[in-house]
């Protein structure tokens, strides 16, 4: 059995800084979707979506 990872520090994250350079070129692609909400419950959004399968893809 493996041992239990410790808690994340906010100071060990790293390169949250580049979020801040793409979130205009992902700002296009908030409403995507909206349309067929009917409900108007939506809390994820497409650019936000975008950004966590971003944040998946490259983080080590």
């Amino acid at each position: 059995m493996s041992a239990k990872r410790e808690d994340i520090k906010e100071h060990e994250l790293q390169g949250l800084k580049y979020f801040k350079a793409i979130g205009g070129l992902l700002d296009g692609l908030h409403e995507a979707g909206c349309r067929r909400d009917k409900a108007g419950n939506r809390l994820l959004h497409m650019d936000q979506y975008m950004a966590l399968l971003l944040l998946y893809m490259f983080n080590p």
